[in-house]
Formats: structure tokens, C-alpha cells, sequence
């Protein structure tokens, strides 16, 4: 988790005690240091650190790290979209659309047709480039759950719009904390989204079209990962706009994104900007 705590931003793990600072400004930082700065953590940790108290939380991703988002991962999604893709899509989103915690989205356009889609992440710890599949968990740090915003009306007037649809300000909001690889078993995890407590979409992480090792060896066969960049796996059935007729999200609504085992994002919206 990265958190400010008397003006500065700071890289923490949170422990049954309570969150305990690692010493890093961030992700990155303690992700490039490597196995040096895992070993010194570890020590840390067992030595019965002292814990803080953050003044504000964060979001856990590496500053500006790219944001790469799967479409077309789960078949009951693809139906109701009336898609079929031939293999994985991709799409970036812009670093400032990343919601920290506890703020509110505020939609562009009080016309903007909010919608939602729960989706699992990964977050690459290692540089990756041209990996294989069997080999790609093993350039992964850890797990998060995000909520992939997007605004219906502008794909609905210009098909190819992607960018302005889905990276609006605030259109990613991120959960508080990365669960490293080794603290779960994310296989048949539920993968969920409620709207005011209402369930929207509910599903498997082994309901994926393609898994978390295929969707890696296939972007990084053009795409060069970092540490600390974001690789989302698509969202399931139940979206606003392919309810009967389409609901979409409007001021005060609470959504709430949520991955068994991994964590949830939650996210209440606010009147347009």
C-alpha cells in the first residue's frame, strides 16, 4: 500500500498489527532494488516493526506505470456486447484516470453514461519481454482489484473512441492494497460488482477465456512490461448497459469491485464535474 504520512509518501505492509513502512517512497523503488530489498523487508518484518497511521491512502500502483486493460476475457461479457474477438484485445488507459481511495468519481458530463466492470489485475514485478507462458507468474509481484469506468455514450457515438470512453479522469479506481503472489490462491477466485449493495456482476477467475500466463506471453511479444505496471483480465457478464433497460450509474451510487481473497475497490459517485 502507498499512503502520506506527515507530507510524505510512503511504500507500507499492512500486518495484523497494523500498516508497517518498508523504507521505499514507492512501488517502484522497491520493486527495482529486487531481492535486496525483499530480503531486508522480510527481516523487518520479523524483528516486530512499530506500526503508523496514515494521514491519507494512495493508490498501491507504481507512479505512472502503464495501465494496460484486456477486453473480450469472458464469454457471457462478450454476448451481451454482441463482440467475439479472435484472440486477446488490449487497451492502455491514461495515468490520470487512476482513482485514488476515497475519492469520489465525478463523471466528465452530467449526460455521461457511467458504466462499470470489475476486474482482477496484475501488477509485473519483474521486467517482461517476450515471456512465455510457463514462465510468466514468475514476473508477477502481485494481485489487485480495479473497477474499469467507462462513459457508453461516446463509443455509442464514435466507435473507436476508446481512449475518451474508457480514460476519462478518475475512470480507474484501484483498491487500497496489491496482495503479493504468495499470500493467495486466486484459481476459481469470485470475481463480483454490486451497485448499492445490489449484485451487477458475478463470476470465476477460471471462467476467463484467456488465462493470467497466455494474456502475458501475448503482450509482451510487442509490448516491453515493468515493474510495477498494471495488466488487467476483462470483466464478466452483467455490465449497466446490457441490463434491460440500461443502468447507469448516477450520484451517490456505491459501487463496490471485489476479488475472493485479493481485496475490493469501493467506489461512491459524485455529482459530474
Amino acid at each position: 500500500m502507498t499512503y502520506r504520512r506527515a507530507g510524505k509518501t510512503e511504500l507500507g505492509v499492512r500486518t495484523p498489527e497494523g500498516v508497517v513502512p518498508t523504507g521505499h517512497p514507492g512501488l517502484r523503488e522497491y520493486l527495482t532494488e529486487g531481492d535486496a530489498a525483499v530480503a531486508r523487508l522480510e527481516r523487518l518484518l520479523a524483528s516486530g516493526p512499530p506500526v503508523v497511521t496514515p494521514d491519507r491512502m494512495l493508490s498501491p500502483l507504481a507512479e505512472r506505470g502503464q495501465l494496460i486493460c484486456v477486453g473480450g476475457n469472458y464469454a457471457d461479457h462478450n454476448a451481451e456486447m454482441g463482440i467475439q474477438p479472435a484472440e486477446p484485445v488490449y487497451f492502455p488507459k491514461l495515468w490520470s484516470a487512476v482513482l485514488p481511495p476515497g475519492e469520489s468519481l465525478r463523471p466528465p458530463e452530467p449526460t455521461t453514461q457511467l458504466d462499470y466492470e470489475v476486474e482482477f489485475a496484475v501488477v509485473i514485478g519483474r521486467t517482461a519481454r517476450r515471456i512465455a507462458a510457463a514462465d510468466a507468474l514468475d514476473h508477477v509481484f502481485g494481485y489487485t482489484v480495479v473497477n474499469d469506468i467507462g462513459a457508453r455514450e461516446v463509443m455509442a457515438r464514435e466507435r473507436l473512441q476508446i481512449m475518451l470512453c474508457k480514460s476519462a479522469d478518475g475512470f480507474l479506481p484501484v483498491a487500497e492494497e496489491i496482495v503479493t503472489t504468495d499470500e493467495v490462491d486466486v484459481d476459481g477466485a469470485a470475481i463480483t460488482c454490486t451497485v448499492n449493495g445490489e449484485l451487477r456482476q458475478k463470476s470465476t477467475l477460471d471462467r476467463m477465456r484467456y488465462s493470467v500466463p497466455y494474456l502475458l506471453e501475448f503482450l509482451t511479444r510487442t509490448v516491453t512490461l515493468h515493474p510495477g505496471d498494471l495488466v488487467t483480465t476483462g470483466s464478466p457478464g452483467g455490465s449497466g448497459i446490457a441490463q434491460t433497460p440500461p443502468r447507469f450509474l448516477r450520484p451517490g451510487d456505491v459501487v463496490t469491485a471485489s476479488v475472493a481473497g485479493v481485496g475490493s475497490v469501493i467506489t461512491t459517485i459524485g455529482e459530474p464535474r
